[in-house]
């Protein structure tokens, strides 16, 4: 009886688990705002098309999420740059080469009515940026082969142009857009 009833508990806490970290779309509850958000498992990784000794430089990040309190849905693009952003500056952000417009972007969670990042924060010193779009920009996404963001970087020679790219190579973004 003790053995049919463990079971049962484990079955049922089982039947509540939260979907991996890995899997191409994912829904999540913020429970310090109550706000549902759905976004890619894991963000896409993009890399610098310069060489960096420093591995922790090597990757930017960029991902869709969506925001939904209480019916009222919002569509973000979440961006996060390992650099020392110029300032004055904001990242070029390309999808198939072919430049995204993008509004003025916001630099903390708060942006998209959350308390923190919807994705992981790779390295605590990313420049982040939270854009709001529509769903014709998360279809163009969808779209996407290649990715890229280009930023006007500080380094302590001055400022470069650095390049952060990828082909696309998975159907996270597809099934982002589709849902």
């Amino acid at each position: 009886m003790v053995m049919a009833l463990a079971g049962a508990l484990v079955t049922s806490i089982s039947g509540c688990a939260a979907l991996p970290e890995d899997a191409p779309v994912m829904e999540q509850l913020d429970n310090e705002t109550g706000v549902t958000i759905a976004r890619l498992g894991r963000p896409m990784e993009l890399y610098r098309e310069t060489f960096q000794r420093n591995p922790a430089g090597r990757f930017a990040f960029l991902a869709p999420f969506e925001t939904n309190q209480m019916g009222a849905r919002e569509l973000f693009l979440w961006a996060a740059l390992p650099v020392d952003i110029a300032e004055g500056t904001e990242p070029d952000i390309e999808v198939n080469g072919k430049q995204l417009a993008l509004g003025k972007p916001g630099r903390q969670a708060d942006f998209a009515g959350l308390r923190k990042s919807p994705y992981k924060i790779p390295t605590p010193w990313s420049a982040m940026y939270y854009y709001k779009i529509d769903q014709a920009l998360v279809e163009t996404l969808g779209g996407a082969t290649t990715l890229s963001i280009r930023v006007t970087e500080q380094t302590k020679d001055g400022t470069t142009i650095t390049v952060f790219a990828s082909s696309v190579v998975d159907s996270r973004l597809k099934e982002f857009a589709a849902r």
